[in-house]
This record gives structure tokens, sequence and C-alpha cells, in this order.
């Protein structure tokens, strides 16, 4: 499955935000993400990494 997790980090370290996200869609600082049924949730930050095959994304925040 092509399924990733989704980290944000923050000077601390990172931190899981959401498991089996299929889909990311950004409109600037606005991101949006949606799991593999359905469910949604929204968070403010930068891409800063995708790797495709760990499956995971890692979002930074301020």
């Amino acid at each position: 499955m092509c399924e990733s997790s989704v980290f944000i980090e923050k000077e601390r370290g990172r931190e899981l935000l959401m498991e089996e996200v299929v889909h990311l869609d950004v409109d600037g600082e606005d991101i949006k993400l949606t799991g593999i049924l359905g469910e949604t949730r929204e968070i403010k930050g930068r891409v800063k990494e995708i790797n495709l095959m760990k499956h995971t994304i890692v979002i930074e925040i301020r």
C-alpha cells in the first residue's frame, strides 16, 4: 500500500501527527491531510521532507 505516516517537527523533535495518509493538499502554509478512511486533518506549516521508501512525510511548524 502507499499510505504514509505524517510527523510534525518542532524545536524539540518529531512527533507523529497522523497515520495512513493517502492525500496531502498544500495551499501556501495550509496543509490538509486525508486518511485512508476519509478522515481529514488540517495544519499550518511547510513540507520539509518526503521519504517514499519509508512512507513518511515531515511537516515543519513554527
